[in-house]
């Protein structure tokens, strides 16, 4: 979704004492400090990081990313950062560039004892990250969709949906997550024979979900692919009518880590403590609406959430596959994407 204010993570954003993006200028002591580096939308995480830092007494330091470079960017930065790094926590809107990062020695393993109650699927066995709120990806439609099948990928490939399908660039967010999940699933020639029809039929290839939401919320396309909860907030728009087609969701959870060589560990641990514990997923869930809980003991309220939580018990657990997939679907993906 639309962030209120973003804060770019290609400039001179150095870490220093004073923190990254404060509201206050007054300086921080080393002893409470930790960094976080976050892709979750700030009007949602923001609230939520001013609530644990009453909660722990930690000073949190938070960068945000852009919309368009969402998770990748940030993710960048921890690599260029590894000789010396400034951040201390990782919490990613998307599962896949942790994956990555892990794979590549970036993060340290840490096993919350908030994270207990997490199911095995949302955590990584050698805890180098833990799952936090899941969305699903899903196709979206607005009213003037009209189709005697079972809506599913594949009906966007129709010549009635020509040039009027949207998705958002699959290199970044929750897209590569989705690219990486279907290269798993289906096999890597199937996933870019799909793409490669996809952009045939005219797909429109969109800076970022919200993006794909609206202009399918203001009937500019018919159709589309984005997450539940950028979903749901065009459903509460008075102009949109959206079916949700759930039958080939795929679920893509948030997740948090500690970086490796962490400045400040032990606040680091501390943070990522609250950030797991169950009453923050609540407030995540209950706040940003579209995002379903880990643990199947909090609460859902949307009847369309709840069809998409008894799904996800039963989906695969094939997340240690995704980054491998990615390697060898990226190159020939982009190539897809940018031929004319």
């Amino acid at each position: 979704m639309k962030k209120t204010k973003n804060l770019g993570v290609f400039g001179v954003l150095a870490v220093s004492l004073f923190g990254c993006s404060r509201q206050s200028n007054a300086p921080v002591a080393a002893s409470n400090r930790v960094v976080l580096y976050c892709s979750v939308d700030d009007v949602y995480a923001r609230p939520i990081i001013r609530d644990l830092e009453k909660q722990t007494g930690l000073k949190i330091d938070v960068l945000y990313d852009t919309e368009a470079a969402k998770t990748a960017g940030l993710a960048n930065r921890i690599r260029a950062e590894k000789s010396r790094p400034q951040g201390d926590v990782f919490w990613s809107s998307a599962l896949l560039q942790t994956l990555l990062l892990n794979r590549e020695g970036l993060l340290q393993p840490y096993i919350s004892p908030s994270a207990k109650d997490v199911p095995k699927a949302f955590k990584a066995k050698d805890g180098s990250w833990t799952g936090l709120g899941v969305r699903a990806r899903v196709v979206v439609s607005n009213r003037f969709v009209k189709t005697q099948v079972q809506p599913d990928l594949w009906t966007l490939l129709s010549g009635g949906l020509e040039n009027k399908v949207g998705i958002s660039n699959p290199q970044f967010g929750t897209g590569s997550d989705w690219v990486a999940t279907l290269a798993v699933r289906w096999g890597q020639t199937r996933a870019l024979d799909y793409f490669r029809a996809l952009k045939k039929n005219g797909v429109h290839i969109l800076p970022g979900n919200s993006v794909v939401a609206e202009k399918i919320a203001r009937y500019e396309l018919l159709a589309g692919v984005t997450d539940t909860d950028d979903y749901f907030a065009q459903k509460s728009n008075a102009v949109s009518r959206y079916e949700l087609w759930e039958g080939k969701a795929v679920f893509i959870p948030g997740s948090v880590a500690i970086l490796k060589n962490a400045p400040h560990t032990e606040n680091a641990q501390k943070l990522v403590d609250a950030l797991l514990h169950i009453e923050t997923e609540k407030q995540l869930v209950n706040t940003m609406i579209g995002v379903i809980p880990t643990r199947p003991q909090i609460k859902i309220t949307q009847p369309e959430l709840k069809i998409l939580a008894a799904r996800m018990k039963n989906a695969p657990d094939d997340t240690a596959k995704w980054a491998g997939a990615w390697d060898e679907i990226r190159e020939p993906l982009a190539e897809i994407l940018l031929k004319d």
